[in-house]
């Protein structure tokens, strides 16, 4: 048994942290020393070293307590999940890490001039896809919309604050759902209906009113468009098609 300032210390955490997971019931140590004090079983510092995956993962803590205090959480699936999450974003940033050195070895130290041995392709393949085409289609398709209109008026007011933290929102819904959906939830789950109404709710939040039904034609949409699936799949295959079915999971649930 350990008490909390060693836990502290073997997990670089604050105590002023390891209470708080205490008084929410995250991490409730097994026991109490005759003086009062907490005391940490071997059980318990593996459901900190767990928490701590999820926080790498910037899941909120919400949410990761309602995923580890569920009556099915099974530790070595979600140790699965989370090695594959953390996968694909090694992935990512290995290629982003490869191309600022490759950036970086285009440098003549001494004048600061590229050495153009990178080709303009090269220079920017390991970033997303945003093609001037799919915003004029964009637009084209549902510039006369209401929402559109909506989410235009919304953006031209957001600092560069206000995208960061749509971004990280953004970020947190995202890894919600591939979560779920690689735990092997059914799409009418609670787990799953609960996850796509967040991803509802972020767009209500962030572009315009999103009702359940629009939510419904807006992921049947994405599902069918292979451009949005090359893109939700990216982590997970199927995901774009189970996120339009828990879509309709979450009309349905009213």
């Amino acid at each position: 048994m350990h008490r909390i300032g060693e836990v502290a210390e073997l997990a670089r955490v604050s105590i002023r942290l390891l209470r708080h997971y205490d008084e929410v019931g995250l991490l409730v140590p097994s026991g109490r020393s005759e003086g009062g004090y907490r005391l940490y079983s071997r059980a318990d510092l593996q459901r900190l070293q767990q928490i701590l995956f999820y926080r790498t993962l910037e899941f909120p803590l919400d949410e990761i307590r309602r995923l580890m205090t569920a009556p099915a959480f099974d530790r070595h699936a979600a140790l699965l999940q989370q090695r594959e999450l953390i996968r694909g974003r090694a992935q990512q940033l290995d290629a982003v890490l490869a191309l600022i050195d490759r950036t970086i070895a285009d440098i003549d130290p001494e004048t600061g001039l590229e050495k153009s041995t990178m080709s303009t392709k090269e220079m920017f393949e390991v970033f997303p896809e945003l093609k001037q085409q799919d915003i004029d289609e964009a637009e084209a398709r549902w510039g006369h919309s209401d929402a559109w209109k909506q989410s235009a008026a919304r953006s031209r007011h957001y600092r560069k604050e206000d995208w960061e933290r749509m971004k990280q929102e953004a970020s947190e819904v995202n890894a919600r759902l591939e979560t779920v959906f690689t735990a092997g939830h059914a799409p009418d789950s609670l787990e799953a209906v609960t996850a796509i109404d967040a991803a509802r709710e972020l767009i209500t939040r962030w572009h315009y009113d999103c009702s359940k039904d629009f939510h419904v034609r807006l992921t049947e949409m994405t599902s069918n468009d292979a451009r949005f699936v090359k893109n939700i799949d990216r982590n997970c295959p199927g995901l774009a098609a189970w996120m339009a079915r828990a879509a309709q999971a979450n009309l349905a649930a009213g």
